[in-house]
Formats: structure tokens, sequence, C-alpha cells
């Protein structure tokens, strides 16, 4: 894999996804920016809007998911969505949208932290 922008992820979390409304495949940008933010809070590292090879795996995983739980809340006639070879019905995204985030969540927290650390002579 190489760097991706926040566009090709959003173009990415569209090509897995089937049945995308349009209200809320115009939104799928701003959804991965708000991701990275998640992502640049948790781990304390900078992504920016190229994401880097390690974060491209959680940084999907969690648009799916809001994307997912979007399609939910929002109701939007959705009867059946498909996720590369998994066929979702009206009803079953809400606990699946939360396993995307938990997934994504869990390969952030491998990535792991920055931390800096200084000694304090007084």
């Amino acid at each position: 894999m190489t760097a991706l922008t926040n566009a090709e992820i959003g173009s990415v979390v569209l090509g897995i996804i089937d049945n995308v409304p349009v209200g809320i495949s115009g939104l799928i940008t701003t959804l991965v920016n708000q991701q990275i933010y998640f992502a640049e809070q948790l781990t304390g590292n900078t992504i920016g809007t190229t994401v880097a090879d390690a974060y491209q795996p959680a940084i999907i995983n969690l648009t799916i998911g809001n994307v997912l739980s979007l399609m939910e809340a929002q109701g939007m006639g959705t009867r059946s969505v498909s996720i590369g070879e998994l066929s979702l019905t009206k009803g079953m995204q809400e606990g699946t949208s939360k396993e995307f985030k938990d997934l994504g969540i869990k390969q952030l927290q491998e990535i792991g932290q920055h931390m800096s650390y200084y000694q304090c002579w007084g």
C-alpha cells in the first residue's frame, strides 16, 4: 500500500459498502476526516491529509462503522448492505457498525501512542 489521501480512503470505503445513499456518500470525505481526527486524538500522532499505510486499515474500519451507523440512524430505506462478501439486512447494521468501530480502535491501539519523556532537574 501507499499513502492515500482522505478522498481516496473515502473511495475505498464506498467501494467496500454497496447501496450507500447519496446523502451519506456525499459526506464521505467529512466522515474520513472525523476518523482521522479521532485517530490523532487516540494515538497522539499527527496523521494529516495523506494517511500513512499503518493507519489506513483503522481509518477505513472506523469510517465503515460510522457509515453503517448513519445509514441505520437516518433510516435511509436501505433494505440490505453488502460489505464485500458480507450481506446485512436492515436492523443488523448497528451491531456490525460497532464491530467495525471496535476493530478500528483496536488497530489504532496496536499502533501505539506517541510519548514524550523529559526529566526535570530541581
